[in-house]
């Protein structure tokens, strides 16, 4: 059974970008680390993020390098809820964020631990393989030959359902499972830079509707326990609409550095704007079957020991559960 914890933060995407990328201040330069693959990923061997919480130079090393590299494991983390969401608002502020971002509150419904304290925490969301609300409802194959969908399907970027959806995620791994439960990574900057220059300007021509079928189909049950203006990470991401527009092609604003956004599972119910249907619809694989074929600009996460944590840029990666 698995039982990550995942705070999200929430920026307002690139409509301020910076004159030029930020760089690192060599703070982070202490400590061990490996990387995952050329492409992305960055492994830390030693660093307690409970240490470095406040030291702002650090930090905000931290979350340069995170933009940078994708995504950043640790392994055996100490450092409480509280203090990961308050690390995560500090990514957000050190690194220009709206000042008006905050820590994203799901809104689907999640399972109650009597024994976790975070299952309380609206700013919170828990997974477990055994009694998620969310899988058995309405996101698990049933037996029909027809809901059986293939894993890939479930490659997505968090949250792009919001008008403002997150910069940084993390995960926080508290109970593993015996076998599987790996979470695979690929990298925007490398499919964006995969596409060759006509299909570059294509897709920078290009808008996306990006709809959460499954939350509204969740509000029409009455499972969702929230009012119409409470406030999700973002004063304007409120409300049951669950569906917004964005670029596909999106510059961060940290990096300076161009990446493919929000494709494949965020908007399997969505669609390309201002294309007719079947246009949309040849796109949408097209986009996917880069996805699930740059296997050179893929990580997968097998999770060891207890308390893990991986931390990413939603605008530098894409990821999936196995």
């Amino acid at each position: 059974m698995t039982v990550p914890v995942q705070p999200f933060c929430n920026d307002a995407l690139d409509t301020k970008p910076y004159p030029k990328p930020l760089k690192t201040s060599g703070a982070l330069d202490r400590f061990k680390y490996s990387e995952c693959s050329p492409a992305l990923g960055r492994e830390y061997h030693g660093l307690q993020l409970s240490s470095i919480i406040d030291d702002d130079e650090t930090v905000k090393d931290l979350a340069i390098t995170i933009s940078e590299r994708g995504v950043l494991f640790f392994d055996e983390q100490d450092i409480s809820t509280a203090d990961t969401k308050r690390l995560l608002l500090k990514f957000n502020k050190l690194t220009g964020a709206p000042k008006e971002s905050g820590v994203y509150k799901n809104p689907g419904p999640t399972p109650d631990y009597p024994d976790l304290a975070e299952s309380q925490d609206p700013e919170v969301l828990l997974f477990s393989s055994k009694v998620s609300i969310i899988q058995k409802t309405f996101m698990t194959n049933s037996g029909k030959p027809a809901d059986r969908a293939l894993a890939s399907s479930f490659w997505h970027t968090d949250e792009t359902f919001e008008k403002h959806p997150p910069t940084y995620t993390s995960l926080k791994l508290i109970k593993n499972p015996s076998a599987g439960g790996d979470t695979l990574f690929i990298s925007s900057y490398g499919l964006y830079e995969r596409l060759s220059e006509p299909w570059r300007k294509f897709a920078e021509s290009l808008t996306a509707t990006h709809c959460a079928k499954e939350l509204k189909e969740m509000h029409q049950a009455g499972l969702l326990k929230f009012q119409p203006d409470t406030v999700r990470g973002h004063p304007e991401n409120t409300g049951f609409d669950f569906s917004a527009s964005h670029p596909v092609v999106r510059t961060n604003p940290v990096t300076g550095w161009k990446g493919l956004y929000g494709m494949a599972y965020g908007i399997r119910n969505g669609g390309f704007d201002n294309l007719a249907k079947h246009e949309s619809d040849v796109i949408k694989q097209y986009f996917h079957y880069m996805i699930c074929n740059s296997s050179d600009l893929q990580i997968r996460r097998r999770w060891k020991g207890l308390n893990g944590i991986a931390l990413w840029d939603n605008r530098a990666v894409f990821h999936a559960p196995t």
